[in-house]
């Protein structure tokens, strides 16, 4: 028996496998800390394969490795047992009233020079940072476990630095340096060299990449748990706001990029779109809802607001489930158009004979 049909045994009879694509998002990971709980912890779904970018990779390679050793309940006691790792200790309420403002205007700054997005952000002072993180990575994610064929299929990307292009990582090439790659935010640790090449933050390239996932054909629902806000109200005008907003699309883009290349291909193929494609359904989770943006940010990661993002995660995950679940495997719950295309589209004037032979003298047409 090959291992996808191993895989797909491992999904389970009774449970409805499910793919999940995981953003990244420095402490925002917590949230998805949150939804994985939900989600592991329920009957209905059986994990067959993750995708994730940094923080997100992170979290998928603790869930396959503790998969594939395991319940699903170890893989959330793995899960907790990372997040609390990484948390700062709870100080005193007298040193909090003093000491507070200061680090928050700290890690403000800090978040608006990184642009807001690594996970590498977690994890202390910059010169620590890279070497706390791969002994994090070390400790809680079993990569042999992840190589073996227990494990369900893993991707995380990584961005080439001289080419700009994603690698997408999967089972039996994961090892540490991939993982402190995903997470590599350029303006604070030396790009992580693999195979010769250097690489950075895989949010650049794919943040998270899809079309693995589409491609292996593992699972036809993909529960994509998005961090990244669809939208703000308020438009940025000074600087630090500015660049933060810079930054949160910039890491959002992959995701909408692929969104819209589906849709097209959905659009223009119909009615005779391909097999697996006709097949997919996707499903989301998140992102958080907007006013816990003005609350913390993916620097913050003192334990009370790790449990408030976690808090969010299973909340929001568990109203997935008692929303949705009777969906997976039957039809599709996120409106694909909707999230991910503007609803202003351009007008192109074409004549007859250009693209459309059958249609009368010129018109004026619009780009679904």
């Amino acid at each position: 028996m090959d291992s996808t049909k191993r895989r797909h045994l491992r999904a389970g009879t009774a449970r409805k496998p499910i793919g999940l694509a995981l953003q990244g998002g420095g402490s925002w990971g917590a949230y998805t800390w949150g939804v994985l709980d939900a989600l592991l912890a329920s009957r209905t779904f059986g994990i067959a394969q993750l995708s994730g970018t940094s923080a997100g990779a992170i979290n998928a390679a603790i869930v396959a490795g503790a998969l594939a050793k395991g319940s699903p309940a170890k893989a959330r006691k793995a899960l907790r047992s990372f997040w609390f790792s990484i948390a700062q200790p709870v100080a005193s309420p007298v040193v909090r009233s003093y000491l507070g403002p200061l680090e928050r205007q700290w890690q403000d700054s800090m978040n608006d020079w990184l642009l807001a997005t690594g996970l590498t952000l977690l994890y202390g002072r910059v010169a620590r940072g890279i070497n706390t993180l791969r002994d994090a990575i070390a400790t809680h994610i079993d990569i042999d476990a992840i190589r073996s064929e227990s494990a369900p299929t893993l991707f995380i990307t990584i961005t080439n630095v001289r080419t700009g292009l994603p690698r997408v990582i999967s089972n039996r090439a994961m090892s540490v340096e991939a993982l402190l790659a995903s997470a590599c935010v350029p303006n604070l640790f030396p790009a992580v060299e693999l195979d010769g090449e250097c690489y950075w933050d895989g949010g650049y390239s794919g943040n998270p990449a899809l079309w693995p996932m589409i491609h292996s054909g593992l699972a036809t629902d993909l529960i994509i748990i998005q961090l990244a806000p669809d939208r703000i109200e308020v438009v940025p005008a000074d600087p630090p706001a500015i660049r933060r907003r810079v930054g949160e699309i910039a890491f959002h883009s992959s995701l909408v990029a692929e969104m819209q290349a589906i849709h097209a291909m959905r659009v223009v193929a119909q009615p005779r779109k391909p097999a697996r494609l006709a097949e997919l359904r996707f499903h989301r989770i998140g992102p958080p809802r907007p006013e816990l943006f003005e609350e913390g940010n993916g620097v913050e990661r003192a334990r009370p607001w790790l449990r408030l993002l976690h808090a969010e995660g299973l909340a929001a995950g568990r109203q997935f489930i008692a929303r949705h679940g009777v969906d997976i495997g039957i039809r599709e719950t996120l409106d694909v158009a909707g999230a991910f295309i503007d609803a202003h589209k351009p007008k192109i004037r074409m004549t007859a004979n250009e693209s459309f032979p059958d249609s009368e003298a010129a018109t004026m047409l619009e780009v679904a």
